[in-house]
């Protein structure tokens, strides 16, 4: 019991000498592992596209499948936002095969972290598919149209018109893949956002490839594509538009002078021509003061609409007669 009282005394007699530099010492390091573990403690999962490098020549194209993984990387809270940034550097997957000798067209590759190119910051967590198939199919050649941009954007009232130049490109490709493809569907590109404009947009759109699977290339990749935005650029006639009376709470009914008005609609002429004209309507309110009032014109999607012309401008109600003896049935 003495010897462990001595112990005790022992060690609390080398924990006071020189106490301050050990607090320091202990809060150093703590501020250490505070920063080691804030570099490393963000993770961000990523599907990216499996690249594949061939031999310079060679006559057959890799198919992967699958031919997108799913990858978890760890780093910084800085290197982790950065991957969510525009035209921020992504990693890469890469695997560099050779070509196969004649009878063999398929095999199995396994997935590693060397494989899996990453920038400044970040470090490979985790690969969901690890196992991949690999199958050469010949090397086939097609020319292929590539459709209109989609845009986005357009502001109200407006229509978007698009032009773009080439309109087919050269895709290449693996044979076997071609040949599940639906080759009357034309090349999709990249979007066009026209927020915020009133007139004109060009833009180079990048060409997309007939699918996700590896093994496309597309020339030329990109298109050049104009975009000119155009205001209410048509009109569209309406010619007998019903009136209707709504009847007011006092009883009192009411029948307008005019059975129909004509309308003008003026709008983008693509929107007007959807407008079902069973669905115009002109609605009419009695006045107090007995004088005309102008009619309010009901357009199904009125937001297809900019503006409208009605004629006549104004509509007179009158007192619905009241039938006579004679028309009264007995």
């Amino acid at each position: 019991m003495r010897d462990l009282r001595l112990d005790s005394r022992s060690l609390w007699r080398t924990l006071r000498h020189n106490w301050p530099w050990k607090v320091a010492a202990l809060a150093v390091a703590l501020i250490v592992f505070i920063s080691v573990r804030r570099s490393t403690s963000y993770t961000q999962t990523l599907s990216l596209p499996v690249e594949v490098e061939t031999e310079e020549g060679a006559t057959a194209i890799p198919i992967v499948v699958p031919g997108v993984v799913d990858i978890t990387f760890r780093g910084s809270e800085t290197a982790i936002r950065q991957l969510s940034m525009a035209g921020a550097e992504l990693p890469r997957v890469r695997l560099h095969l050779e070509q196969p000798q004649e009878g063999e067209d398929s095999t199995r590759v396994r997935l590693s972290r060397s494989e899996v190119e990453c920038p400044d910051g970040l470090r490979v967590d985790a690969i969901e598919q690890t196992e991949l198939r690999v199958t050469f199919s010949p090397r086939e050649t097609r020319l292929l149209r590539v459709a209109e941009p989609e845009v986005i954007g357009v502001p109200a009232f407006c229509e978007a018109r698009v032009y773009i130049k080439p309109q087919t490109v050269e895709v290449t490709g693996p044979s076997a893949l071609f040949k599940e493809l639906d080759l009357s569907r034309p090349l999709r590109t990249e979007l066009v956002d026209v927020t915020n404009l009133s007139s004109y947009k060009t833009a180079s759109l990048r060409v997309l490839p007939p699918d996700e699977r590896s093994g496309w290339s597309v020339r030329p990749d990109r298109v050049h594509a104009e975009v000119v935005i155009q205001r209410e650029n048509g009109w569209r006639l309406f010619p007998e538009v019903p009136v209707r009376v709504m009847q007011s709470a006092s009883g009192a009914r009411y029948v307008p002078d005019a059975k129909t008005v004509e309308v003008t609609a003026h709008g983008v002429s693509s929107e007007l021509d959807t407008i079902d004209p069973a669905g115009v309507v002109a609605l009419v309110w009695e006045r107090p003061d007995g004088l005309p009032c102008e009619p309010q014109i009901v357009i199904p999607s009125s937001n297809r609409v900019n503006s409208v012309a009605v004629r006549p401008p104004l509509v007179r109600l009158l007192p619905e007669p009241t039938p006579t003896t004679e028309e009264v049935e007995p």
